[in-house]
């Protein structure tokens, strides 16, 4: 089954876009490499219109997380379509594995030592007093 949006054109159509486009004296077919860096350059003057926005009615520290996470999606997206495509699934569970990690240090960080941290993730004290002692 092919699922197809439109028609392709035939030979002699072609063709006769080609000819036109060259009496108009353009190049032969169309050129997007333009089109990337508008987007990029649409797409951080949004940010940037938002974050001020958020700074100047005072909820910045709401909008600083998405503020940080959509740059840093589209950088790790980047990187990834970047890479050959046999080894992207290798690459993205790296990445996703650093910045995993890398938020863990982010959260003992901010909490001091890991003890506060492992008593937060451990079992509750109501688990604790509920389970049977072992003997």
């Amino acid at each position: 089954m092919r699922l197809t949006l439109w028609r392709s054109e035939s030979p002699e159509e072609a063709r006769r876009r080609r000819l036109c486009r060259k009496m108009l004296k353009l190049p032969p077919e169309p050129e997007y490499h333009h089109v990337l860096p508008g987007f990029a350059t649409l797409g951080t003057l949004g940010l940037l219109l938002i974050g001020v926005v958020a700074w100047r009615l005072g909820h910045f520290a709401t909008a600083a997380p998405a503020l940080t996470s959509v740059p840093l999606l589209a950088a790790l997206t980047s990187i990834v379509l970047g890479m050959r495509r046999r080894y992207r699934h290798a690459i993205a569970g790296v990445l996703v594995l650093a910045v995993l990690l890398s938020l863990l240090a982010a959260a003992v960080h901010r909490y001091g030592l890991l003890g506060p941290v492992a008593i937060a993730a451990g079992p509750t004290a109501s688990a604790l007093a509920n389970s049977a002692p072992t003997r």
